[in-house]
């Protein structure tokens, strides 16, 4: 814009001059409808019918969908959508342009009116056209049952709707699509059903959805030379939606280690946690090993450690990470002590691994200077 580059004055001069330019009257439709100018954006894209019947003066790709297409496609649509209940335009666009990748937004758009304004009988006929065509996309159907629910029936069809939708979505539920269905059969009167689709469980595991997502966005940044601190504060999000997930906790501190910021995962994850958790093997041997694997805070983390193997005094890998917290602490006997009781506990899977760990610490390789 400072440029004067792509500006509505400066495609209003190139227009003035070239005014049989296609493409410059649907740059001028686009500003004019930025500028909520519908009745000369809807002027402009007539131009472009009218100087481009053939499509070819260009394609044009759509910020907000990704969807390339012609100029005179584009303009099509815009004309053709702007009414407020004749439905008719847009039936017409969808005959005269059927491989348009712009016909799913022109289905869109007669889906508001049919979904909301038609009569019943309206729309029952469009919605299995649109379902028929679309028929494994979850925004299709759920606009249908929504009809449905506004309409307080078919309830065969609804039910057919509902156990598509959550066979389509289930492994990444949607809560507009699941609130949907839950109001269908609040409608039937099944009010457990709908607790079952969009109760407590279903927004428990939102919630955990939700801190994962954090905890993988704060990783991957602070991974990738990303903004530390915001990715700090996502972590902390995700703790306070999940407060007792010790992952959670641990991965945060780890973040907070990488941004010097010792204190704060000492806080966090530090002495008081390993003491609140006296009674979890599984908690302090992960404690154990994060602080074994920073080399920090490794006289409580090998308290942690000894408690872990008291608790579970059979679970090879507990000594296996109190061999790793005595060898950061330069203990190199009882190092080797607790390897080779985790190697006497071992798997066979894993005891080829232990030996070849055990070695290491009986012949450690000298360091290079």
């Amino acid at each position: 814009m400072v440029n004067g580059v792509d500006t509505f004055k400066s495609i209003g001069a190139a227009y003035a001059k070239n005014p049989k330019d296609a493409a410059l009257a649907f740059k001028l439709a686009l500003k004019y409808g930025d500028r909520h100018d519908p009745k000369k954006s809807i002027e402009k894209y007539k131009e472009v019918l009218s100087l481009d019947p053939q499509a070819k003066a260009g394609t044009y790709t759509q910020d907000y969908s990704n969807i390339t297409a012609p100029y005179t496609e584009f303009a099509a649509l815009a004309i053709a959508a702007y009414t407020d209940k004749d439905m008719t335009p847009l039936k017409a666009f969808v005959a005269k342009y059927p491989k348009s990748p712009l016909v799913k937004q022109a289905y869109r758009n007669m889906s508001f009116y049919y979904g909301y304004q038609a009569t019943k009988e309206e729309a029952a006929p469009f919605f299995a056209e649109y379902a028929a065509k679309y028929p494994a996309d979850s925004e299709v159907l759920n606009a249908w049952l929504t009809r449905i629910n506004a309409d307080k029936g078919p309830f065969e069809k609804g039910i057919e709707l509902a156990d598509k939708l959550q066979e389509l979505t289930w492994p990444n539920p949607d809560p507009n699509i699941n609130q949907t269905i839950a109001q269908f059969y609040m409608l039937k009167g099944d009010k457990a059903k709908a607790g079952e689709v969009f109760g407590k469980a279903f927004m428990d595991g939102q919630v955990q959805n939700m801190a994962y997502n954090l905890i993988t966005y704060a990783n991957f940044w602070m991974a990738n030379e990303g903004d530390k601190e915001n990715a700090a504060d996502m972590g902390e999000m995700a703790l306070k939606l999940e407060p007792d997930n010790s992952y959670y906790r641990e991965q945060v501190a780890g973040i907070y280690l990488k941004n010097n910021q010792d204190a704060k995962a000492l806080q966090l994850y530090g002495p008081a946690f390993s003491r609140k958790n006296m009674a979890d093997a599984m908690a302090l041997g992960q404690y154990a090993s994060f602080w074994a694997q920073q080399g920090k805070n490794l006289p409580d983390a090998l308290g942690a450690a000894k408690k872990s193997v008291e608790l579970m005094p059979a679970t090879y890998y507990l000594y296996s990470t109190l061999s790793t917290v005595y060898d950061k602490l330069k203990n190199k006997t009882e190092a080797v002590k607790a390897m080779e009781k985790a190697i006497e506990l071992a798997p066979d899977a894993v005891k080829e691994t232990y030996k070849k760990n055990l070695e290491k610490l009986k012949n450690p390789t000298p360091d290079k200077k």
